[in-house]
């Protein structure tokens, strides 16, 4: 799971949030995507909440990165456990799903949710260079 600032758009007045989940099953690679107005533990939750909805298979892991969206501790911290104190932590724990963070500094670890990532912003770009001027 992760979030992806999106550029903005001539038709936007800011800026918006692109939150993305992708199932491991490489074979189908479901992808579940919302855009959320900021990237707070808040709108995080809320999207936790509706990917367990949605999915049609039980998530037992989750895979983050270390921001304080889904963490309560400093970026800069050695510290890889989790104090569940969190309120994206506390919620991983009442679905039953167990939540990981990846290594900082190595995005290469949530490569799949990445890649997805880069391929919207090479589309957006596309996009808004293209996009008539009003």
């Amino acid at each position: 799971m992760d979030v992806k600032y999106l550029p903005q758009m001539q038709d936007e007045a800011k800026r918006r949030y692109l939150f993305v989940a992708i199932d491991i099953d490489r074979a189908t690679r479901r992808v579940f995507v919302r855009v959320k107005s900021n990237k707070t533990a808040a709108n995080a939750k809320a999207f936790l909440k509706a990917l367990h909805k949605a999915f049609p298979i039980k998530i037992s892991k989750l895979l983050t990165d270390n921001s304080k969206k889904f963490i309560d501790r400093l970026f800069a911290s050695r510290e890889r456990a989790l104090s569940g104190n969190h309120k994206f932590d506390q919620l991983c724990e009442q679905l039953g799903i167990e939540h990981r963070l990846t290594k900082p500094g190595a995005p290469r670890t949530n490569g799949m949710v990445e890649r997805f990532n880069g391929r919207i912003a090479d589309v957006l770009k596309t996009t808004s260079s293209t996009a008539p001027r009003i």
